[in-house]
């Protein structure tokens, strides 16, 4: 049988693979992280690969997807290549960047206070922080991609493998808890530190939880969509072990609904819904967009489907919040763009920020038509308009001259008016249940996973909330993750328990007028 040797950085693993198997399946046994937001079906080639060794001929996806120069240097996508002999593979290092932003602090370095550790368990990304539990300060934060990508970049696809066979979900359950055990890591707490910590909580979407806890997945991916089980799960010490220090009580807070998680209750938790002195409004803008909306008396919650763009998937140069992430963008009077990158690096990809802002820019300047597309043809930039070898239209962002230049396609514009319709149609309908003009609210605040860096301006010049004054709208980028941290209090867990006793989702796919509301968000208003 061949053996497939697998380098990432320092750790090299190897594994026994059948003849013929594909390799991307090698790679996903030895545990080390591999993307593969599309599920393995060789369309994004995000799962591109350095071997050496006998493999299959590349196929079609292969030889669409790699450029001849990454060919001609070993380059493979891991989910079509097959392994015809013994193999070395060498995987790029996966970079999260972290902007868990909060005043972070050197106090639980001081000897005798106990810690805790508390985890948002993303689709995309896994965020730890490290908290005081006498003084319930938060620390430290770091990020971990949430290595369950390799099942595909949504809940759906990990659902459905999940669903296929016992190994695939053992499988998504380990990859979860790897994922929490490198966002820990990533925290770089000396063993001295570790001791300390005594509890730990964990919060996430309906699906996250139930994977990472081995629930059955059937009643989440079938009518009327209900949780195996929404209770608190107190002490999931024995479900969990191997990750955290072994003296670590583990907390899971409740689902509130099928769709909603414990993610949306930690972010109620930490901007008082329930303390709320009137209407105000949180959007989560995450792979799985969670809309929050109260009177001041009831709460009510619902996930979108926005899809993954504002996480920078499906986009054809989405990237994470990496160095050179593009972040926002501004169309220059000479026809050439000014983006902002993460570290002032040259620009490698857009963000889901990025794409916001870029979108919005081309709007204003009328290279985008009301109705999403691009126009034919355009004063200032006709140059970087094209079609592609498909013959979609596209525009070019950054230089000719460059070896592999940027480019915004039609079909990118589409990812995000899609994702933006489904968040405005979501807080339309959640509004109008309560009686709430956008004008009532009094706060709204936009959370996630980009919270920190989103521009207002653009999400609201492209119409992606409801028409709040500016003032009244704020960002957060940590919302479920600093609620996590509170729910490391016994009173606040209790809090909670109650808010998911008081919130009622609302169900986007019975609501009459969801799709009429979505159609009509399509739309991209501004003034060109």
């Amino acid at each position: 049988m061949p053996e497939v040797l697998v380098s990432y950085g320092e750790d090299v693993r190897t594994v026994v693979a059948g003849e013929g198997s594909l390799l991307g399946e090698a790679v996903m046994a030895t545990g080390l992280p591999l993307e593969q937001p599309c599920a393995g079906r060789g369309t994004c080639g995000q799962c591109k690969v350095l071997v050496e060794g006998p493999l299959g001929p590349p196929d079609e996806a292969e030889l669409k997807l790699l450029s001849p120069a990454e060919q001609a240097a070993g380059y493979r996508l891991a989910c079509r290549a097959r392994v015809q002999g013994d193999v070395s593979v060498t995987l790029s290092p996966i970079v999260v960047y972290s902007n868990k932003i909060f005043r972070a602090s050197e106090e639980y370095r001081q000897e005798g206070v106990p810690l805790g550790l508390a985890i948002d368990l993303g689709t995309t990304t896994v965020a730890a922080f490290l908290t005081m539990l006498d003084s319930g300060r938060v620390c430290a934060g770091a990020a971990a991609l949430n290595q369950q990508i390799v099942f595909g970049a949504d809940v759906i696809s990990r659902l459905a493998a999940a669903g296929r066979s016992e190994a695939n979900a053992e499988r998504l359950s380990a990859l979860a808890l790897a994922s929490i055990g490198q966002a820990i890591a990533a925290l770089k707490l000396p063993p001295r530190i570790m001791r300390r910590v005594r509890k730990a909580t964990i919060v996430g979407n309906c699906a996250m939880h139930h994977l990472l806890l081995r629930y059955p997945v059937r009643s989440l991916s079938m009518l009327p969509f209900q949780p195996h089980s929404a209770a608190a799960v107190r002490h999931a010490e024995r479900l969990l072990d191997g990750v955290f220090p072994p003296q670590t009580e583990i907390a899971l807070p409740p689902l509130i609904g099928g769709f909603v998680g414990s993610d949306a209750l930690a972010c109620l938790a930490y901007f008082g819904f329930d303390r709320a002195p009137g209407p105000m409004a949180a959007i989560d803008l995450g792979t799985n967009g969670e809309v929050m909306v109260t009177d001041g008396k009831r709460i009510l919650v619902a996930s979108t489907a926005a899809g993954p763009a504002f996480e920078g998937v499906n986009i054809s140069c989405g990237t994470r919040a990496v160095d050179g992430a593009i972040v926002a963008a501004r169309a220059q009077a000479d026809g050439s763009f000014a983006f902002t990158t993460i570290g002032d690096r040259p620009p490698v990809g857009l963000t889901g920020s990025g794409l916001l802002s870029l979108v919005c820019e081309l709007r204003r300047v009328g290279v985008i038509e009301p109705g999403g597309r691009f126009v034919a043809d355009h004063p200032l930039f006709a140059s970087r308009l094209d079609e592609d070898a498909r013959g979609v239209r596209r525009l070019r962002l950054t230089d000719q001259a460059d070896e592999h230049p940027l480019y915004l396609t039609q079909q990118d514009v589409r990812e995000l008016q899609k994702a933006k319709a489904a968040v405005r149609a979501a807080a339309e309908i959640l509004m109008g249940e309560l009686g709430l003009q956008p004008g009532d609210l009094q706060r709204l605040v936009l959370t996630g996973s980009f919270g920190s860096q989103v521009d207002i301006g653009a999400v609201v010049g492209l119409g992606m909330i409801p028409p709040v004054p500016l003032e009244r709208v704020e960002t957060e980028a940590n919302g479920a993750g600093l609620g996590a941290a509170l729910f490391l209090d016994e009173e606040e867990f209790a809090r909670g328990e109650r808010l998911a006793a008081q919130a009622r989702q609302v169900d986007l796919d019975l609501a009459p007028d969801f799709r009429r509301r979505f159609i009509g968000a399509m739309a991209m208003p501004g003034e060109p």
